[in-house]
């Protein structure tokens, strides 16, 4: 049975409305059981209606992927430039990471925990992600001693997150279990992205 739309078709914000309804369509059942068919009966309209603004399932799900990566950077992005102090910053972006992931569990899905076979979503994602990314490595950089090998800096980097992205996928999946809410994922991977990044001040120190 097709639902009562949240927004009607022709209405503002039904682009919108479809992006959010496909984001955790896709989130929920992957690429291969999305058809724009279940979309529409989760959006509340006629497969025609989805038709009148994408040409098909193809076009939709990497509009869909571009749309929820470019939202997601820009919030987090927005916290992290936001100061010019290197650790502050790696601390906002923690926060911010949590409380997109706390407010938008199904994008966040999309982004880092489904799989996509298409290249061409997996090589659009990684273009929009590559200069925040080394916006982020240069901060890890500016935070440990200044002698830190390149390659070091990238390991730590990646440990960083490797622990922020999981702790998300734990406050999503597996609250209850592990008793996190949105304060104690940001307080357990601030901590953790810490003694991270305090061993190679440690070993630095005489």
């Amino acid at each position: 049975m097709r639902r009562k739309p949240a927004v009607a078709p022709g209405e503002p914000g039904f682009h919108d409305h479809i992006i959010e309804m496909g984001a955790k369509l896709l989130a929920s059942v992957g690429y291969e059981g999305f058809t724009m068919r279940r979309l529409a009966r989760d959006a509340g309209c006629s497969p025609m209606a989805l038709y009148r603004h994408f040409s098909n399932k193809e076009a939709l799900i990497v509009h869909l992927c571009r749309e929820v990566y470019v939202g997601y950077t820009a919030t987090v992005k927005r916290e992290f430039d936001s100061t010019d102090n290197a650790w502050e910053r790696l601390r906002r972006l923690i926060a911010a990471v949590i409380q997109f992931v706390d407010k938008y569990p199904d994008h966040f899905s999309l982004i880092f925990l489904v799989r996509h076979p298409d290249p061409a979503v997996v090589e659009e994602r990684e273009k929009l992600g590559h200069e925040f990314l080394l916006q982020i490595q240069n901060a890890v950089r500016l935070v440990l001693p200044q002698s830190t090998p390149r390659r070091i800096v990238r390991m730590r980097l990646q440990q960083m997150l490797s622990v922020l992205h999981g702790t998300a996928a734990l406050l999503i999946a597996h609250p209850g279990a592990y008793r996190l809410t949105r304060q104690t994922a940001t307080r357990n991977a601030e901590e953790a992205i810490q003694r991270i990044l305090m061993n190679e001040l440690s070993a630095e120190s005489p």
